[in-house]
């Protein structure tokens, strides 16, 4: 398609073209007309402007002489005087605004539709359309021209006109028609720069030779465009130029952009490169001028060479630069044509491409154009989009978020086609043909033409939100309820709880809190593995959703716990018939992969406001209570009381102190050591923390521990731990035990903290002491987090030379594949297991199997909780390595553990 706007022979087709050349065109700054037959067929917004006329259709059908004079003394009378002037417009042009020599634009006068009268700047050109000669036109207001400027321009003029009466002129100005009408046609840019070069060769006589070089902004070099005179050879020496001033005349002249004149290629230092080559062809003179654009933008060089040595006259310099003006046109326009194809093919590909749903619709419903994306998210294909109309949509209804419907006329494009206003962000559901729900994102709007403000069609952009809903919905699901059992989770039980405590201080009534805990849950999970235990805690929430109101929530917390809200009851009457249901049903046996469980429930209940006035004191006091129905032998209920009250007291009190102790440093670090069975030495110790409270004592860890990690104090807590036994194992391997090492307790908030491996780098390197003298133990219920976040936190602590161990093996989940996935490097056998060895065989079976297993692996194995000389004998004797028990220390103060180690170097 060419890139001159294509223009229709009457005014109608001129207004309605929407080519994007036209659009060009239609926003140029500068007012462009364009006139066949001297009649205007055409007028941009800038022409409208100028002439202050209303619309196109004011002006188009209108002669130039209407609105356009040219200087008298040119053409001997005003052309607006009246159809008895001699002389046409094309006439005129020929003399004055196409042949301009010795300015670019002609100052002239334009009569506005008000009769006011303003100075403009004309350039002129002829192209060739449909076998008619046309004339364009581009004006320009000129504000600042004076009468001297007009009369000087006017003088300029006649001059011209004079000077140009020669038969070289009449062939200059037919030679620029055939150029204007090739670049109209739109010729090769290489056949429009030869045909330029063979005519400019033809008028500068003298044996003249043209070359045309084209500027590579890029790379900062002219590349070759036409030469089709010059030697071959020379040809190929200047294919690619770099610019600047030993490579050639035209270098030099885009380096500095102006003419550059070398008349003697011989003795020019700008030649020092090329000249042997030229003055073997016999090229002794050069002239470059450089072809540049309105607005100064660089394109290239015309480089006239001859055999003698000369410079041009001040006519061959005002050809030179006419047939600039002509290629610089040939060639901006090329640029602007590939330009603009790049900018579409990118658009096009860009929206093709989109995941987003691009559509133009038609105000009849009919879809203009759509994008891959939309066809996909509608489920219609090509042909569906180009039948789709009023009679013939590709959805069945509109739906809001609120789930209402949209009617016909109601509907998002309707209302844009109404109003012109757009609207964004908008969410609907629409209903497709196959009945599906595709829930939209969809932004409308208006697309109105240049000319006028009505909405011709809209644009419509929408995403496909349907997964991201779905996904939503099942994250909220998941966020709230349970993943095994279905019921709803310890967050939905807060809010739930928020709410029955809000209503029930407003009406008045109370809120009972239910907190059960399955009895001798751990034994089914210990023997029949967790998927038994799963499908065991599914029939145990049917279960107990069959012993509640529907106005009752029943929740698993996790593990084998769950809670049950009950609201708006008479009396404790109510809680105590629901505790027995519950206790009755969970007495019948559970029937998985064919064996009988038995199971029991504890249950403690407190009730607002008796007993706590907000919920997590509420769920507190019924936790309490359970604790206390599973002290009486479990599988009972047991309501709230003050003694337990009095227990919650101290725990709280625990709570309130462990703030402060951490600041007042209350804390002690302890060490058991540990043994090696081969030599009876001091290997290493564990470090254990104590809590020394000013009023209460001594308090052993079981007490605190389990709090802080509710409060979210056990991080501090654990860092200083580790801090203080790297500490202090750095002095005794220094002075007592070069090779001992420490282990020291992690758990699974500490494995969670993103800067925990930081952390231990930092404290080893503080401490200075070796990574290898640091083993971390954790438990086994860490190893059940996600496999994906653990391993690259496992393999950073190993890269540091940590070790680790995994603590209590065989209470938890034990699992040999745990030991395969995770660079375990110590087991450590649970005291459970020790402590009835000898006697019970299945502990001595199970024992022995752990520390062949351990071995095998290549693993070292500890064991714990060792408080006989019989155990140890047969720990030495089934292959453990290590010991830690009272049989040999209990946990020691760092005072007396010092006095322990030098006791055993002596």
């Amino acid at each position: 398609m060419s890139s001159i706007a294509k223009l229709s022979s009457t005014k109608n087709d001129i207004a309605n073209s929407n080519d994007w050349q036209a659009a060009l065109l239609e926003h140029h700054p500068d007012a462009i007309y364009v006139f066949i037959d001297e009649i205007l067929v055409y007028t941009n917004i800038a022409g409208i402007t100028l002439l202050k006329a209303e619309s196109a259709t004011q002006v188009l059908g209108k002669k130039a002489s209407e609105f356009l004079l040219l200087p008298v003394e040119l053409s001997g009378a005003s052309l607006s005087a009246s159809s008895s002037e001699t002389q046409s417009l094309s006439h005129l042009l020929d003399q004055q605004l196409v042949l301009q020599a010795d300015c670019a634009t002609q100052i002239c006068q334009c009569r506005q539709m008000d009769g006011e009268y303003r100075q403009i700047d004309v350039r002129g050109a002829y192209f060739s359309y449909q076998s008619k000669a046309a004339i364009q036109l581009v004006v320009r207001e000129n504000k600042n021209v004076s009468t001297s400027d007009l009369a000087t321009s006017d003088s300029n003029t006649l001059k011209y006109v004079t000077r140009h009466k020669s038969s070289r002129v009449h062939e200059a100005l037919h030679h620029e028609k055939e150029i204007l009408e090739m670049i109209a046609l739109d010729k090769p840019l290489a056949h429009i720069l030869q045909d330029v070069c063979d005519r400019m060769e033809r008028l500068l006589d003298n044996e003249a030779l043209c070359a045309i070089m084209m500027f590579d902004e890029r790379n900062q070099s002219l590349q070759l465009g036409a030469a089709p005179s010059l030697p071959a050879e020379f040809c190929v020496s200047i294919e690619s130029l770099p610019i600047g001033l030993r490579n050639g005349s035209g270098p030099a002249a885009i380096h500095h952009n102006r003419i550059i004149v070398v008349d003697d290629i011989a003795h020019n230092q700008l030649w020092e490169h090329g000249r042997k080559l030229a003055l073997k062809h016999g090229l002794r003179s050069c002239w470059s001028v450089p072809i540049t654009t309105a607005f100064n933008v660089v394109l290239g060089t015309v480089d006239i060479y001859h055999h003698t040595k000369r410079s041009p006259s001040e006519d061959e310099q005002a050809l030179i630069k006419d047939a600039t003006d002509l290629i610089a046109l040939a060639i901006d326009k090329k640029n602007m044509e590939q330009s603009l194809e790049e900018s579409e093919q990118r658009y096009r590909s860009v929206v093709t491409n989109l995941t987003e749903g691009i559509m133009v619709v038609a105000p009849g419903g009919q879809i203009l154009t759509c994008n891959p994306s939309a066809m996909r998210i509608l489920k219609i294909n090509s042909n569906d989009a180009q039948n789709a109309g009023r009679r013939h949509r590709y959805f069945k209804r509109i739906i809001n978020e609120d789930g209402t419907e949209q009617k016909m006329g109601d509907d998002l494009v309707s209302k844009v086609f109404r109003t012109n206003i757009p609207i964004l962000n908008l969410s609907i559901g629409l209903e497709l043909r196959d009945r599906s729900i595709a829930w939209l994102v969809v932004n409308v709007l208006p697309i109105s033409q240049i000319s006028s403000k009505a909405t011709t069609a809209v644009l419509i952009s929408f995403t496909d939100t349907t997964e991201v809903r779905e996904t939503q919905r099942q994250l909220q699901y998941i966020a709230s309820h349970d993943a095994l059992t279905g019921l709803p989770n310890r967050h939905q039980l807060h809010q739930r709880l928020q709410h029955a405590l809000f209503n029930a201080r407003h009406n008045q009534h109370k809120v009972a809190v239910l907190f059960l805990d399955l009895d001798r849950f751990k034994n089914v999970n210990d023997t029949a593995g967790h998927a038994a235990g799963d499908n065991l805690l599914k029939d145990v929430a049917t279960r107990l959703n069959s012993c509640i109101r529907t106005t009752d929530m029943l929740t698993r917390l996790g593990g084998d716990e769950f809670v049950i809200v009950a609201e708006a009851f008479d009396t404790a009457l109510h809680l105590k018939e629901l505790a027995e249901r519950v206790l009755a049903q969970m007495r019948e046996p559970f029937l998985i992969d064919g064996n009988e469980y038995h199971l029991g429930t504890s249950i403690g209940i407190s009730i607002f406001p008796h007993d706590a006035d907000d919920a997590p004191t509420l769920l507190r006091s019924a936790d309490s209570a359970m604790y206390y129905a599973k002290e009486l032998g479990r599988n009972n209920y047991q309501f709230f009381t003050t003694e337990l009250n009095v227990r919650a007291q101290h725990r709280y009190t625990l709570e309130k102190n462990l703030r402060r102790a951490l600041i007042e440093e209350e804390f002690l670090v302890y060490y058991q050591p540990k043994v090696c069975l081969s030599t009876s030495r001091i290997l290493g110790a564990e470090a254990l923390i104590r809590w020394q409270m000013p009023e209460s004592g001594l308090i052993p860890p079981t007490d605190f521990i389990p709090i802080s990690e509710e409060i979210g104090l056990i991080l501090p807590i654990g860092r200083w731990v580790l801090e203080q036994a790297c500490k202090q194992t750095k002095v005794w391997r220094d002075t007592l035990i070069p090779d001992l090492v420490v282990s020291v307790n992690i758990s699974p908030r500490q494995f969670q903290d993103p800067s925990l491996v930081k952390f231990i780098h930092q404290v080893l390197e503080e401490t200075n002491l070796p990574a290898n003298a640091l083993q971390l133990e954790i438990t086994e219920g860490l190893l059940m987090g996600e496999i994906d976040l653990l391993l690259p936190v496992f393999a950073a602590i190993k890269k540091l030379g940590v070790s680790i161990s995994l603590d209590d093996f065989g209470t938890g989940f034990s699992s040999l594949s745990y030991l395969q996935r995770f660079p375990i490097d110590n087991l450590k056998i649970d005291r459970s297991f020790i402590r009835e060895i000898p006697e019970n065989q299945d502990s001595v079976i199970l024992t022995h199997a752990i520390i062949a297993m351990a071995n095998a692996l290549g693993m070292s194995v500890t064991a714990e909780g060792v408080e006989k000389a019989e155990q140890m004998f047969f720990l030495t004797e089934s292959g453990c390595q290590e010991m830690q028990g009272y049989y040999f220390s209990k946990p020691l103060p760092k005072d007396e553990f010092e006095q322990l180690l030098i006791s055993h170097t002596r």
